[in-house]
């Protein structure tokens, strides 16, 4: 029962979030979908548990379940007063594609090829145990130290404090899901994290029809759905997807903030920002990228030293506590954990979007001639806002990863839902150019593709379904025995 109650209590923790979500968005002149405000309720709703953690930690006091989250539900209060009285404003429809029933066949096609993802990914996280080696060794290591000790894990010393000082937004989330289960419930834990990640797809989606239309967000979730490398860690309790989660979200609201100046947008570009920081300490480098579309939108007129303050200021409210605590404990703000001695600077590593399939599949492809093309409209001067604001976000943060950590294609994942966006409107513009006559062929081949690729990633998204077959029903320890002999 007990456990049953904390799948009940997670959920309802994270319903709590969208009141504030709704009211926030309320407050912006810009189109906001369904969509948008449930991907924000999530981030919110669990960066403000994991913040609260944090905060009750420093104070001293001991976390258990009810000193966390009745606080937590006196924090949503506010919020779904403010949601009740506004309710009458409610979420903009979606405009895009007419409603023809082409249209609406490729959207329940797709839509379809999504959710079946989704599922799968899920299911996997929720089913297997953590195996990992880093989840194992750090995020789910961590979480439990948590939760068996009452309080932050102490920083061991200068020569072994690497890992201490890594954010701890999912290893506190971890910490939650055992206190509510009253054991060490890796089952919840992981589907936690898998929420985070699989919300990189409809976030992707919400970028791409925000910046594009509607078509290009579709493809652009689809880009990322398809590549392998996402179906692989998106169900590992791993932080690059959660991170890559918020990063696209500050980056949504920041275009937001260009078309429409106002407070809400100024402060969640800044607080997702800071949540991705609080994921991850990758994002410290987002930050830069943040700062410089800040200036860009200065430069054009768009966005005012008043509202770049504000994303900035809100950014270090929720992210600068954490690394403050590194430095003054162990004088560590970036831990030196990357090994960027074996960083490969080769052409096979600046064009892996092509050179490892097995990673990227035709995803690569899309993303490396959508760069391509993005890069020539930049230097003919012709590259729109949209368009700017992707190669920000992305070729620099590809830079970096290609100079320091190029090792290991894990890393990509954290900016690959922008990528995908990027390659989502290259080929909607594609699509629009075609001749209307070739469409409905052309249509029919890309979704023969397309199931075929969707079948592929289906079968890579569940992991040992040999042992699943054989016993479907099988418990705790048997899990892990086969995770850990599997590894």
């Amino acid at each position: 029962m007990q456990t049953i109650f904390a799948w009940i209590l997670t959920a309802v923790i994270i319903a709590a979030g969208y009141p504030w979500s709704a009211w926030l968005l309320s407050k912006s002149k810009s189109p906001r979908s369904q969509w948008l405000t449930s991907l924000l309720a999530l981030a919110l709703s669990i960066g403000l548990l994991t913040l609260l953690m944090f905060w009750e930690s420093l104070l001293g006091i001991a976390l258990n379940l009810w000193a966390i989250t009745i606080p937590y539900f006196v924090l949503m209060l506010p919020g779904l007063m403010l949601w009740w009285r506004g309710r009458n404003t409610s979420p903009q429809p979606e405009s895009g594609l007419p409603k023809t029933s082409e249209h609406r066949f490729a959207r329940w096609f797709g839509g379809g090829i999504l959710i079946a993802i989704s599922a799968a990914i899920f299911f996997n996280a929720a089913y297997w145990p953590f195996h990992r080696d880093d989840t194992l060794g750090i995020y789910h290591r961590y979480g439990k130290l948590m939760y068996e000790s009452g309080t932050l894990v102490p920083f061991a010393g200068r020569d072994d404090a690497f890992y201490q000082a890594y954010p701890i937004q999912i290893p506190l989330a971890y910490t939650y899901s055992y206190l509510a289960s009253d054991w060490v419930n890796e089952y919840l834990a992981k589907a936690v994290t898998a929420l985070f990640s699989l919300a990189c797809l409809p976030a992707t989606y919400v970028l791409g029809r925000m910046l594009v239309g509607s078509l290009a967000g579709w493809l652009s979730a689809l880009l990322l759905a398809f590549a392998p490398t996402f179906a692989r860690w998106a169900s590992t309790g791993y932080v690059d997807l959660p991170m890559a989660f918020l990063y696209t979200l500050s980056a949504i609201f920041a275009w937001r903030l260009w078309e429409d100046e106002n407070w809400a947008d100024a402060l969640l570009a800044g607080a997702m920002m800071g949540l991705a920081a609080w994921t991850k300490n990758a994002a410290l480098i987002g930050i830069a990228f943040l700062i410089l579309w800040l200036g860009y939108g200065w430069l054009k007129k768009r966005i005012s030293f008043r509202f770049i303050g504000l994303v900035l200021g809100v950014c270090a409210i929720v992210a600068a506590p954490w690394y403050i605590r590194n430095w003054i404990e162990a004088r560590l703000i970036m831990p030196p954990t990357a090994w960027t001695d074996q960083a490969e600077h080769s052409l096979r590593t600046l064009l892996l979007f092509i050179f490892q399939p097995e990673n990227f599949a035709l995803t690569g492809w899309v993303i490396l001639l959508s760069i391509i093309a993005a890069i020539i409209q930049f230097l003919r001067r012709r590259a729109a806002a949209p368009t700017l604001l992707l190669l920000i976000w992305t070729i620099p943060f590809f830079g970096v990863w290609w100079l320091l950590v190029s090792y290991d294609p894990r890393f990509v994942l954290l900016f690959l839902p922008l990528l995908c966006v990027l390659g989502g409107g290259w080929l909607a513009q594609i699509w629009r150019a075609l001749p209307q006559k070739w469409q409905p062929v052309i249509f029919r081949a890309v979704a023969v593709v397309a199931l075929a690729g969707m079948l592929y990633i289906l079968w890579i998204s569940v992991e040992f379904k040999p042992e699943i077959l054989h016993n479907p029903l099988m418990g705790d320890e048997a899990k892990h025995t086969i995770v850990l002999s599997g590894e």
